[in-house]
């Protein structure tokens, strides 16, 4: 407002002088229009420095008192900060310092973590050396509900005295979704086997009843021994159903130990044969050079039975029913791998092939591959059906691979 003013007043004094000098100089007062002249001259003066002052202020720019290193370190705290999933850094001495918001609230600290929980010691002095190791339970210090969480751990390389970066993921929620849906997957098919089965029995059982309650005839003991021979054989595939979900609820820790892999691959091949020989075929393709692997040697022969037994009832069908087991070398990894000449699989079934109870053959339970893949699973491996582009001249259908 005061600027305003001025200028205004300026301009009004210009204004002035210019109307007042013509007249002045007529009249003879020479001093005066000269004056008038200079009060001219200093307003417009004033004027275009006050306006070069007005434009300077525009243009000019404050300078940054934040060096530009200084702004990418807050710029990446500020981010750290906001980030939903709580970081840690633990240091050469080995403490651990919370990294972000979500680490301080989650460990109630603003820096170091004083006490840090067990699983979570745990999973880092094991390096994380299990895929069953990913998952911790951590409870607040103050306590409340447990939450699961997933870590994911990289090396700092000693930068400012970082050696690893832990970040904590939040699973809780889906895994009591997958939880819930398993449980709803699971009653679903025990219901569907165990009525399956029922239903035949109780409407047998009643048939039989009725026949016995009158007195037995040429015509009707027939029909008798038919309803009881086929209420066992229900009873019995339903007690078979009963014990392969037993095995599979009741499968324990594998007991790790040096294993010979080709003698752990010959003793299961004497097994396969002492079934099948005369029936199928068995092609054993044993490690070139002494292979020591740690193994659960019991259930790892149990998981490949199943493999060789499944893959063999598959290729029943084939004029040369044939199997094979090979061990194979990739990348540093080991491999068991169990091939057939069947049918093969359908890309509708692949989805469904390891769930528990499900079975696309006549008589199966749906027990061997879901066992086999438990085991393997627990032995920290992956089993899988191959996704092979079989060779031309290639007898094998199907493929399935234990990696470890």
């Amino acid at each position: 407002m005061r600027n305003a003013l001025s200028v205004m007043g300026r301009l009004v004094g210009i204004i002035l002088a210019c109307l007042l000098i013509g007249p002045i100089w007529q009249e003879g007062f020479f001093a005066t229009a000269v004056l008038l002249v200079c009060i001219a001259v200093f307003c417009a003066t004033s004027l275009v420095v006050t306006h070069l002052e007005m434009l300077r202020r525009v243009q000019r720019r404050e300078p940054s008192i934040v060096h530009p290193t200084d702004r990418e370190k807050l710029r990446n705290r500020a981010l750290l900060d906001h980030a939903p999933v709580p970081l840690l850094f633990q240091r050469a001495d080995g403490t651990l310092h919370a990294a972000n918001r979500a680490a301080r609230r989650l460990f109630e600290t603003d820096g170091p973590i004083l006490v840090p929980p067990e699983p979570l010691l745990a999973a880092l002095e094991n390096n994380m050396s299990g895929p069953e190791k990913k998952m911790i339970r951590l409870t607040p210090p103050s306590g409340g509900k447990p939450h699961v969480y997933a870590l994911s751990i990289g090396q700092g390389g000693g930068a400012v005295g970082i050696v690893t970066y832990i970040a904590l993921t939040d699973v809780e929620a889906g895994l009591n979704a997958a939880e819930a849906q398993a449980l709803r997957d699971l009653l679903q098919i025990l219901s569907h086997e165990i009525m399956n089965s029922l239903t035949p029995i109780v409407s047998l059982s009643a048939t039989a009843e009725e026949l016995f309650s009158e007195d037995a005839t040429e015509d009707t003991k027939p029909l008798i021994s038919e309803a009881l021979a086929t209420i066992r054989r229900r009873a019995n595939g339903l007690d078979r159903f009963v014990r392969g979900y037993r095995d599979l609820a009741r499968l324990p820790a594998p007991e790790l130990k040096p294993v010979n892999l080709g003698e752990l691959l010959q003793e299961t091949a004497r097994l396969f044969r002492a079934r099948w020989t005369g029936r199928v075929e068995l092609q054993l393709d044993l490690p070139s050079v002494r292979t020591i692997v740690r193994l659960d040697k019991a259930q790892m022969e149990q998981a490949l039975l199943n493999l060789l037994n499944n893959g063999a009832e598959a290729a029943l069908a084939q004029p040369s029913p044939s199997v094979q087991i090979a061990v194979e070398e990739r990348s540093g990894s080991i491999s068991i791998v169990v091939r057939d000449n069947g049918h093969g699989v359908t890309p509708e079934q692949r989805g469904r092939i390891f769930q528990p109870f499900v079975s696309f053959k006549p008589n199966g339970n749906g027990i061997g591959l879901s066992l086999a893949r438990q085991i393997v699973l627990g032995h920290g491996g992956t089993l899988i059906l191959d996704e092979v582009k079989l060779e031309i001249n290639s007898p094998w259908s199907t493929s399935f691979r234990c990696q470890f």
